[in-house]
């Protein structure tokens, strides 16, 4: 864990509390690398926030996502991150109440029992999809779901949490002081992401239109395929390599994904 200071405090860069779909942490420091000076960072599609969370603490830092029980997690994580601990450890792993979670047969009480619901669901699931309750087959026993939140508590204190479309988002914070980060659903993937409404390719194509009329600069993170090299084939495109898993018992595989920037 890499310490560094802004404004004579001390914050620690450390990987995002929980896995999600399409989740950043092995590309997270090849983005970071490529950040240009900016006052403002905002976050279009949050996520579990592997970048924010091992990036040098921005001016001002707004975070968002349009997933209304994911953004009840980090509100709670930065709000009460001892009452989540304390209703996760008081949580047996079994598949049995995985699937009364799932399957909505347990209603949570209040916002922190319905945060560590969800985390609960990621955390034993393959691939954070919160489909199949998961067990390696190699290591015989569930993931962990027994974490402290303080440090990600007060990582969080500065920032501001949103629960916007990326449309409002973008349009609310766009200013040449902004820098834009957008890691949207990859194309041929989006039926992976617990998304309120569908991102289909309309979406894909709405997000580049936007996005070439901001004021601000943006850093785009996607999946290497024709359809987002057109869409963006006038802006700066890096190609970076990656590793990701394909099944439970960690097999991964080589892909290419595209870092693409405004400036």
């Amino acid at each position: 864990m890499k310490n560094f200071k802004l404004k004579c405090k001390t914050y620690a860069a450390c990987r995002a509390p929980f896995a999600w779909v399409g989740g950043k942490s092995r590309l997270a420091k090849d983005i970071i690398a490529l950040m240009p000076e900016h006052k403002t960072y905002a976050e279009v599609f949050g996520g579990a926030l592997s970048v924010f969370y091992q990036k040098t603490p921005s001016k001002l830092e707004i975070i968002n996502d349009i997933n209304s029980e994911l953004i009840n997690l980090h509100r709670i994580i930065k709000s009460r991150p001892i009452s989540l601990q304390i209703e996760l450890n008081n949580m047996l792993r079994s598949r049995e109440i995985f699937e009364l979670i799932k399957n909505k047969a347990i209603k949570p009480r209040n916002n922190v029992q319905k945060a560590a619901f969800y985390y609960y669901l990621i955390s034993l699931s393959f691939g954070a999809k919160m489909d199949n309750f998961a067990m390696s087959k190699s290591l015989r026993s569930p993931k962990n779901i027994y974490k402290s939140f303080e440090i990600y508590s007060k990582r969080l204190k500065m920032a501001v949490i949103e629960n916007l479309s990326y449309e409002k988002f973008i349009k609310e914070y766009d200013g040449v002081d902004t820098l834009f980060y957008l890691d949207p659903p990859y194309i041929g993937t989006e039926n992976y992401y617990k998304m309120p409404r569908a991102f289909d390719l309309k979406s894909h194509e709405n997000l580049a239109f936007i996005l070439k009329g901001v004021r601000a600069k943006f850093i785009l993170s996607y999946n290497d395929c024709s359809v987002v090299r057109e869409l963006y084939k006038d802006f700066n495109i890096k190609e970076v390599s990656t590793n990701y898993s394909l099944n439970i018992n960690s097999i991964n595989k080589k892909a290419k994904e595209l870092i693409i920037m405004n400036y």
